[in-house]
Formats: structure tokens, sequence, C-alpha cells
């Protein structure tokens, strides 16, 4: 077999796939659907192959027949199990250790990129977030995570010069929000490169501006630090569940809640991201959980933002994801076209969404925070929220407006 992938399966299943085309000839289309099953049920310790494939059932058939209703018959087991909540029950993966690192300081031409959403058209409602990657690479080990995807893995690169590089960047006029989280988590180094220092400078210079450090760590040793506080601190949120089997050494909830109440405790603007959702039994319970620790914990007002996203593969994560064989289950869903990704089915992302804006009680729907989806659909956001906006423009304007408002008013 040709594809690239069979080479990653143990050899064990390399022998049976190979004994398998020996008495059905598969295309190599078809060999390209057994071999990524293969790789799918090894992540998910759901495997071997062997327990999927129904040669009895084709017995009486022949020739292209056979084959065809061989495979249509595998196919149909595997969108079975996608299209049922993920299990987690039985899952019990292994920690997945930290890479062994070395920081380098790097020069980097471009400082500024953009949020990942399409360019072109509007596939998603883009609110116009502009990105500095200061570090790159995460130590956190997060199955889904597409840094993993173009990073070496094994290095963690610091921007060097980085105060000289941001006391002499000029912002174009339509950058008034710039995330750090999109190329490393934003805290999980704290300030021991001097970043949050040198982010200090550039949100002094552009008062109005709104940088976000984005996190899954519970790190509070930068609260010591005299941050402008058009800094924003917020934290991904998930289900305990999700946490433990897929987000490996990162915070557990409890200690990201506890960590945004200490920024929250010290006067910061904090926000929460419910980003990604993920359908697995007992989502609703988990995640109706978290938001009344949320609510109960913080005051609408405290926070900038909340927003809900689900899980999103490109191409090559789903590739990375299969090569690698990491005990995962983020890949045992259905695998939707969404805007040149692949995502859950618009119908399951609606009964999560509305599920989690439902949960929260009215007086944190009335301005504050900003809700809204991440990288989603516009269909999405009217059955969701009750509203929704005419474009991108009318998006980013509201946004702006609020998290403008929400500035002000801490500053006052």
């Amino acid at each position: 077999m040709d594809h690239p992938l069979f080479a990653t399966l143990p050899p064990e299943e390399q022998r049976y796939l190979t004994h398998l085309d020996e008495r059905y000839h598969f295309s190599f289309q078809q060999q390209r659907q057994l071999i990524e099953s293969a790789c799918d049920l090894a992540m998910w310790q759901l495997g071997p192959l062997q327990d999927w494939i129904d040669e009895e059932n084709v017995a009486t058939l022949q020739g292209k027949a056979r084959t065809k209703t061989l495979i249509a018959n595998h196919l149909l087991l595997m969108q079975q199990e996608r299209g049922n909540p993920t299990n987690y029950q039985d899952f019990v993966p292994d920690t997945r250790l930290p890479d062994k690192y070395k920081s380098l300081f790097v020069s980097s031409d471009t400082l500024m990129g953009r949020c990942p959403c399409p360019v072109e058209g509007e596939k998603t409602r883009c609110c116009n977030l502009k990105t500095l990657d200061v570090v790159q690479q995460c130590a956190f080990g997060c199955s889904y995570c597409s840094i993993q995807s173009f990073y070496n893995k094994h290095e963690v690169k610091v921007v060097e010069n980085l105060s000289n590089r941001l006391q002499e960047l000029v912002l174009d006029e339509d950058t008034w929000h710039i995330g750090t989280g999109q190329s490393s988590d934003s805290l999980l180094w704290g300030n021991n490169y001097g970043t949050l220092d040198a982010l200090a400078i550039l949100a002094s210079r552009y008062p109005n501006l709104i940088i976000e450090l984005k996190t899954k760590s519970k790190r509070s040793d930068y609260l010591s630090l005299n941050l402008p506080l058009n800094i924003v601190s917020t934290w991904s949120l998930n289900a305990p569940t999700i946490i433990e089997k897929e987000e490996h050494l990162a915070a557990t909830l409890r200690g990201r809640l506890d960590a945004a109440r200490r920024a929250r405790d010290k006067g910061r603007i904090i926000g929460f991201h419910l980003h990604p959702m993920v359908y697995f039994k007992g989502w609703q319970e988990e995640y109706g959980a978290l938001i009344e620790a949320v609510t109960s914990m913080f005051l609408p007002d405290e926070l900038m933002m909340f927003s809900l996203g689900t899980l999103t593969f490109t191409k090559a994560v789903l590739r990375q994801l299969r090569t690698d064989h990491y005990p995962t289950r983020v890949l045992d869903m259905e695998l939707t076209p969404a805007a040149g990704k692949y995502s859950y089915p618009l119908e399951t992302k609606q009964t999560m969404f509305s599920f989690a804006y439902e949960q929260f009680p009215s007086s944190w729907k009335q301005g504050s925070p900003f809700f809204y989806l991440c990288m989603e659909d516009p269909s999405l956001w009217e059955p969701t929220f009750g509203y929704s906006y005419l474009n991108d423009k009318a998006f980013e304007a509201a946004m702006k407006t609020s998290y403008q408002t929400c500035l002000e008013k801490h500053k006052s």
C-alpha cells in the first residue's frame, strides 16, 4: 500500500491490511479509507481494524460487488460511531508528556498576523482580530491543537529584542484588538522572557488597543507587574472530562477559574472562551455546571467577552494526528466540511451552542459580557443568541464598541 499513513501503523495492522488487500483488491481510495480508519481506531483505543470489518457478511458476493459492499459496511459502522456523542468513560490515555525543548531567541521579520478565519467571502463571522506572535510553540499537550502542525514541536522560540521591536511598531489604523495566543499559550511562560513587559510598552503607546492574553494556565505571578488595563487576561475553559482526557498538562477547570478570580480581585479585566466544546457523553451536565460556576463566581460586567466555539481541524492537523498516533478521541466525530476545514455538522453545533447560551441568567445578556461565536458559520448566530450581524463589519463594530465601553468603565 502506497499511502504515507500506512507506514505509521503498527506491524500487525500493516499485515492485516496487506492480506485483506490481497483478497479484495482495493482501489487507492478504498485503501486510503481503511488506513485512515485504522489510524483513527488506534487513536481512539477502539481497534483493531479487524473488529470493524465483517467479511462473513459478504461471503456470498463476488468481485467488485464484494469489495464495494465490504467497504460500505465498514464505513457505515464508522459513521455510526462518529455520529454518537464521544464516549470517554472507557478511555484512559497516557498523559502526553512535554517534548524536550530549548528556548531560542529568534529574529522575526513579521510580528503581526491575523486570525485564521477564511480570507475570502464570509464563511464565518470574522472580528478582524490581529495576532502578535511573540512566542512560538506551547508546552501544553492539547490533542486537538493546531500549533502542532506548523511549528517544530521540540523548540520554543521567543522573538529577540521584543521591547525595541514593539517601541518601533506602527499599527495599521484598523488594528484595535490583538491576540497573543495564536502561536503559543499567552501566560504559560508568564514574564519569563520579558514578553509581558514588552507588551506593556505597546499597550501604553496605544491606550485604546485591546491586547488579549489567552491561556489555559493557572499562572498569577504576572499580576505583580504594572500592566496597563487594556491588557486583558482570558481563559479557555472546557468540561473537566475534556481537560482530563484531551488537554494534557493544562490547568484544571478550577485552577483556571481561580486564576481568573485572582486577576479580577487585582482589578484586571477578564474574559472566557468556552472553546472547543466537544460533543461527548455527559456534555450537557458538565458544560451546564461549568457555566453555573462562572456565573456564581463572577459578575457579568467583570467580563469583557464570552465566546463559544467547537472543534475545527485543517487537513494538516488531521494528517498530523493520524501520523503521531497519540491516544485521543477528538476525531471520534462527524468530520463535516466547514469553511475549508472540518468540524461538527451545523445541527450538532446549534444544539451545543444554544444549550450553553440558555444556561446564562438574563442579567448576563444585557450587553456585558460580549457574547460571540468564534470561527463559526453565520447561520448559527440567530438560533444561538436570537440575533445576528449582517456582515463582518457589523460584527466587528459591535464587538469594538462593547470592548471599548468595558475598558472605559474599568478606567473610571
